[in-house]
């Protein structure tokens, strides 16, 4: 065996040591779902005037663009129920 020949058989399992540390290094990202069902407990009193006026806000939403939500412009009622002008 030649002299540069011992040099690369010495640096093999060295170079095999740090391919596995590297190899060993590298990050794994599991993607699970929960054991359980998300829950959202919110509890929240809504007032009548809160809900009508959220009525009111919600219908000039529609209004803007009723082709969003699968309706016609005709189909939409003036007011909501309850809306004194």
């Amino acid at each position: 065996m030649t002299q540069s020949g011992r040099y690369k058989s010495r640096y093999i399992p060295w170079v095999l040591v740090g391919v596995l540390g590297v190899a060993a290094c590298s990050p794994t990202v599991k993607l699970q779902a929960p054991d359980e069902p998300i829950r959202f407990d919110v509890n929240i009193n809504i007032t009548e005037q809160k809900r009508l006026e959220i009525d009111r806000e919600l219908l000039d939403l529609i209004r803007q663009n009723p082709t969003l939500f699968g309706l016609d412009p005709s189909d939409l009622p003036k007011e909501p129920k309850g809306i004194d002008q």
